[in-house]
């Protein structure tokens, strides 16, 4: 079987309105288990366009890709596949075993993370955060990363670009290691102290220019032996429960190691202390409750879309598509973090209306409350999932602000007789659902079905949520 199979692919990117640029052009390439193949040209000449295209993160314009015989999009092509790529920024609230355990739970059969460090030489890093790596150092994490899957296939962008010395050292001593163990090398450079090196290791040498490829040096023997083929390991899967364990206690380090966010949660729902409720309890109750969902909307869609946008220009969620992550724990352990947040939240407005207020409920009444207000805000969360994917982080401030009004309008909080039409889309809103369940939970009279609000609420969730999958798998990251 080949690793990587290219048909005719060609893609061209759009300059002004009237104009398509090619960058690649027709191009066939196969490249089977045991090939080191490097791959040159000037800047700018499509090889790192090529290799995003081989891993999913692009679509070519016309022509076909295979990875292992399957689409480059599909998680389970990438579970033998390791990648380095040249800008890449990861959570610097992690240190560095700790994301080394994280990427490993991805793969069926991965390496020791005692192992890992070891072969890249940060056994003595590897408690400190990425941040306080060196530049040659953080290379080699990244190369860490890629090697922790036990990959058949190796692909590298640029690998040495920012290496010192030593760590160009322990790079091509890895390599070689690996090409002894029958890995297979896509290796991306224009350094050219490197070329007599390549011309000794490499099967496979190609110039990639106006658009094409030039075969500078391939074997004579083009076709893998039986053996070779018979190396690839068979198609596995990482435990999905393991995987999201894993992501979700990822998740909850960064929150906790981010004092900032949490400072922010703690006092805006603080606020509710400071707000000039009436001595009313029936007033106060619905002040709480009005406060309580304004707090939930703000952090289930401006504060958890601005962490997924950055972790997408930072280049963090580049790297992970192209593991076997799927989209849906990602999307899942964002939640689950997101739904943490929201209860603690709810605990401090709570105990304001408690201590402050003298507002006595049952526990049921507080638990039916709570529900009522988590379980809503879940498609909301899923849109801010998505709106993390599309827009850019500052733009989700502007979001937030748009998204008060608007939810207040569209609940039906404001009375509106005319026309009509606006009163029958308010009716398919999912804040006039939120509304109604809220309402619900807190005993509140409401329009007494509850089954179709929650029947609406769940298809926005699905919705939103196929919405979110679809941007993951097909977010171009900006350049």
């Amino acid at each position: 079987m080949d690793l990587i199979e290219i048909k005719g692919l060609s893609k061209g990117f759009q300059e002004g309105l009237f104009r398509k640029q090619t960058i690649l052009q027709n191009i066939d390439l196969t490249v089977r288990q045991g090939d080191f193949v490097v791959l040159r040209g000037a800047n700018g000449a499509g090889k790192s366009t090529l290799i995003k295209i081989i891993l999913g993160l692009q679509d070519p314009d016309s022509g076909s890709v295979q990875l292992f015989g399957a689409s480059p999009h599909s998680p389970e092509s990438k579970l033998q596949i390791g990648t380095v790529f040249q800008e890449v920024t990861p959570p610097n609230s992690l240190k560095v075993r700790e994301l080394i355990e994280l990427v490993r739970s991805y793969y069926p059969n991965p390496l020791s993370t005692k192992d890992v460090l070891e072969t890249v030489g940060l056994t003595d890093k590897q408690n400190a955060f990425p941040s306080d790596l060196a530049g040659g150092q953080k290379q080699r994490l990244y190369f860490a990363i890629a090697l922790v899957g036990n990959p058949k296939l190796l692909i590298l962008d640029e690998p040495t670009k920012n290496l010192d010395v030593e760590g160009q050292k322990v790079f091509w001593g890895q390599v070689e290691r690996c090409r002894s163990n029958g890995v297979t090398v896509l290796m991306v450079t224009h350094i050219q102290s490197e070329q007599d090196r390549l011309q000794d290791l490499a099967t496979h040498i190609i110039t990639l220019v106006d658009g094409k490829l030039n075969f500078d040096k391939q074997p004579t023997q083009a076709a893998p032996t039986e053996g070779q083929t018979s190396a690839l390991s068979p198609s596995l899967s990482a435990n999905p429960f393991q995987m999201l364990i894993k992501q979700s206690w990822a998740e909850i380090l960064q929150l906790f190691r981010t004092p900032t966010y949490l400072a922010g949660v703690f006092l805006f729902s603080s606020l509710a202390a400071i707000l000039p409720f009436e001595k009313d309890m029936s007033m106060i109750q619905k002040g709480l409750i009005f406060f309580s969902a304004i707090s939930l909307l703000i952090f289930s869609v401006e504060r958890l879309g601005k962490r997924i946008a950055i972790e997408r220009v930072e280049g963090w969620l580049k790297l992970l598509r192209v593991t076997p992550l799927p989209p849906s724990i990602y999307l899942a352990a964002k939640l689950v973090m997101t739904m943490l947040v929201l209860i603690a939240s709810l605990s401090i407005i709570f105990a304001i209306g408690i201590f402050k207020f003298g507002l006595h409920q049952s526990l049921t009444q507080w638990l039916a409350l709570s529900a009522g207000l988590l379980l809503g805000i879940i498609p909301f969360a899923i849109i801010g999932i998505t709106l993390g994917y599309v827009i850019p982080p500052k733009a989700l401030d502007s979001i937030a602000g748009i998204l008060i009004p608007f939810g207040i309008f569209s609940c039906g909080l404001v009375p509106i007789q005319e026309p009509s039409y606006v009163k029958d889309l308010i009716v398919l809103s999912p804040f006039f659902h939120y509304r109604q369940i809220i309402q619900y939970g807190a005993g509140m009279a409401y329009d007494k079905h509850l089954l179709l609000h929650v029947l609406w609420l769940i298809f926005y969730a699905v919705v939103a949520g196929l919405i979110a999958k679809l941007a993951y798998q097909r977010d171009n990251v900006a350049q």
